[in-house]
């Protein structure tokens, strides 16, 4: 299946879909979603040909990368120097993403806290003319994806892809990238678990389960 893919049945005994998946018996916890956009962006000497600082929510601070073909993003003000360097699998020559960004957040003493947002990436191949070889000015998409990254502030890696939805197979697949992000962000080792696929199989199973 490729490295960052996994058999459903790993998965589901990895988030443990059951009742007591996101909290324990007795405990409310409320989770709610923000979205915002990078504001404020700043261009930065970086990893990247083209780094940007930009303010994110909530106090983080995001740090974009883009080349000629590709683009990335660190939280935080340790950027990549405590972040793994993530790109979602790409089935085309570029990869992007739109500019808004869901964040999952969670209320603590009042105060709601992002612990992992959600982003919708994409990646086009361009187009050829069949007849002289030229590129046509135009491109095919061929991929949507919802990333889920874990936010560490505290810890050794500050952030870290959790999954890959894919939206062209999976049928409301914000849901299924809200039940990632609130049932795995706090237990995935980032840097040593890999990022679960769902695609239309592994959305199937999860609705039969009654998760969706």
């Amino acid at each position: 299946m490729g490295e960052g893919r996994i058999v459903i049945e790993f998965l589901l005994a990895a988030i443990q879909l059951d009742d007591t998946a996101l909290t324990e018996p007795g405990d409310v916890v409320e989770i709610s979603s923000a979205y915002a956009e990078p504001e404020n962006c700043v261009e930065i000497e970086g990893p990247a040909p083209i780094t940007e600082r930009c303010d994110g929510y909530a106090g983080w601070t995001l740090y974009i990368g883009a080349s000629d073909h590709s683009a990335s993003i660190a939280y935080s003000e340790r950027a990549w120097q405590e972040q793994l360097m993530q790109n979602p699998i790409s089935d085309g020559v570029y990869q992007g993403f739109v500019p808004r960004i869901e964040w999952r957040v969670r209320r603590i003493d009042e105060t709601w806290t992002p612990f992992a947002t959600i982003h919708r990436w994409t990646s086009a191949t361009p187009l050829l003319d069949p007849e002289t070889g030229d590129f046509t000015g135009e491109e095919e998409e061929n991929s949507h994806l919802l990333v889920v990254t874990a936010l560490r502030p505290e810890g050794a890696i500050g952030a870290c892809h959790v999954g890959y939805v894919d939206v062209r197979e999976v049928y409301d697949s914000n849901t299924i990238a809200r039940v990632f992000a609130d049932a795995m962000s706090d237990d995935f080792r980032c840097g040593i678990d890999e990022p679960y696929w769902v695609g239309a199989g592994e959305a199937l199973i999860l609705e039969r389960r009654g998760r969706l």
